[in-house]
């Protein structure tokens, strides 16, 4: 595993620990999503720019739809990155998927709740072949009882592959 994907692990596996039952405990029932609530990427609007054209809401989309699907291990997220990298980050959330089960906590990050609310983005570059997007502020996840709040300062290169936009690379702290 690289750096790169222990760093984007690390969150999640520090929430697990957290949140991993005492034994003799028993765990508490799993969170029901409410009737209609929204996710994070419909309500996440805080941003430096809102893009209006087409490619610009596509791309603050996809790394909405990263950040939640990190955080809640859903199993779309190989499809956020490159094809150019898919193999190596679906390598990546496997295992990472795997501790959470093995830790029998699997069912309970896909149940968490995600603010994306306290993201910025901003296009650094808007190319029709290549898309810089820095990200920064902070975003949570609730596992409850738990409330993690992950600091975010990245830049994200997308590249467009078939139509849609895909995340080829994320430099953390790269100013």
């Amino acid at each position: 595993m690289s750096r790169r994907h222990i760093v984007l692990a690390a969150p999640l596996l520090l929430a697990a620990l957290v949140c991993a039952p005492v034994p003799g405990q028993a765990m508490a029932p799993r969170p029901q999503a409410q009737p209609g609530a929204q996710n994070a990427t419909q309500n996440a609007t805080n941003a430096d720019e809102s893009p209006a054209d087409a490619d610009g809401i596509a791309q603050y989309r996809v790394l909405r739809e990263y950040f939640e699907w990190q955080a809640t291990m859903d199993d779309r997220l190989p499809g956020v990155f490159s094809r150019r990298v898919r193999e190596e980050e679906t390598m990546a959330f496997l295992g990472a998927r795997e501790t959470l089960n093995h830790r029998n906590q699997l069912e309970r990050f896909r149940a968490a709740k995600v603010d994306l609310s306290g993201l910025t983005f901003k296009r650094i570059t808007k190319d029709p072949d290549l898309a810089r997007i820095q990200v920064t502020g902070h975003y949570t996840f609730t596992v409850p009882p738990v409330v993690e709040t992950v600091d975010e300062d990245a830049l994200f290169v997308l590249l467009p592959e078939m139509g849609t936009w895909k995340i080829y690379e994320r430099r953390a702290n790269w100013r």
